[in-house]
């Protein structure tokens, strides 16, 4: 049912950073731009004024000021219902994994106040935090590199364990390769400095990295799922090029790690399949839609629309197969703007792209 002050369904959307490690956000706005057209209000929520999706007229009709995902959970609740009571939000799609779970917390509560979301429980969120990943995934079976704690980086190499290489990892994101304990020490600290505790190293599987975007529905059942086979990475490892594959074999790890999970929601889930066994080894699990998620409606399949369709009760698409071969490179953007909205954005917490009162 779509809010009584608008005909049109208002989705609020998060993660609206779109530079060298892009968040999701304008790519859910860009997927659901392309399957609803104008027929929504598309509002980002930023929790900096700077981030280029703020500027997304093309993609956003308001944009509001929210508290960092680091801010107790109260003042965020606060302010997206201070949002809410200006412009009612129909539908909340959380596009940071730092969100999922005050949001997951809160969502019988949002739903009190009219704000609808799709989302896992806190349980299934906690479960594939990355210091927890390896140890669930060996408790239902499946294959995960050792990750651990790094609790001193000057004697945690010493453990029989490990090795070099291996990869450092923040707790929300970043994921560096080192080779020596001298390389490991500096980059300890610089994903401290940037992420903070705790540091997780996580021994490497060489083989072909595979990633899986899924919807999956409230029984814990994917409705659609899209695998794609990366072909470029960015220096931070992030798929800079991809081709969506035929691959029953990931697509079947993929449904196991989702019923393991009980998910309900969008994710994206990280597979190397070994080189030496053909084994797939669960790297990842990420509660949210990827950055590269705008691009999927010309796969066949628009998951961002699938997943408002399941939230709002809607029938979905009885073609919901992607079709194989798709690829996408990723390219930047400028996106060209007036400072005063930047100014205007600053000042009221609040920037209107777009009057929906005159349409």
């Amino acid at each position: 049912m779509i809010s009584s002050s608008s005909k049109k369904l208002v989705i609020a959307v998060t993660g609206l950073e779109g530079r060298d490690n892009p968040y999701p956000g304008p790519a859910i706005a860009r997927a659901l731009r392309a399957a609803r057209g104008d027929d929504v209000i598309l509002v980002g929520l930023t929790y900096e004024p700077t981030l280029t999706g703020c500027l997304r007229a093309d993609l956003f009709d308001d944009i509001y000021i929210s508290p960092l995902p680091g801010d107790p959970a109260a003042v965020l609740m606060h302010r997206l219902f201070e949002i809410h009571e200006k412009q009612p939000i129909d539908l909340l799609i959380p596009a940071l994994d730092s969100e999922l779970a005050i949001f997951a917390r809160h969502k019988d509560e949002l739903a009190q106040r009219g704000i609808r979301t799709f989302i896992p429980s806190a349980e299934s969120v906690m479960a594939r935090y990355k210091q927890r990943l390896w140890t669930w995934a060996r408790k239902h079976g499946l294959h995960s590199p050792r990750t651990e704690v790094v609790t001193d980086p000057r004697t945690f190499w010493q453990q029989q364990e490990w090795d070099f290489p291996c990869f450092l990892k923040g707790s929300l994101a970043d994921a560096v390769k080192v080779s020596c304990q001298e390389e490991a020490e500096v980059v300890y600290h610089r994903l401290v400095a940037r992420w903070g505790y705790p540091i997780l190293a996580q021994q490497m599987v060489h083989g072909e990295e595979f990633d899986i975007c899924a919807v999956a529905d409230a029984a814990g059942e994917p409705v659609a799922m899209i695998p794609i086979r990366k072909t470029v990475l960015s220096t931070a490892g992030k798929a800079i090029g991809a081709e969506v594959v035929h691959s029953p074999e990931a697509l079947a790890e993929g449904r196991r790690i989702l019923k393991a999970l009980k998910w309900q929601g969008p994710l994206e889930i990280e597979l190397m399949r070994e080189h030496s066994s053909g084994r797939f080894f669960l790297i990842e699990v990420n509660a949210r839609f990827p950055a590269w998620i705008g691009i999927c409606g010309h796969t066949g399949v628009n998951l961002p629309d699938l997943l408002v369709r399941l939230a709002l009760g809607e029938a979905l698409p009885e073609e919901r197969e992607p079709v194989v071969g798709t690829a996408f490179l990723r390219s930047s953007r400028t996106t060209l703007s007036r400072l005063e909205d930047l100014g205007t954005l600053m000042a009221a917490g609040h920037l209107q792209h777009r009057d929906q009162s005159c349409d």
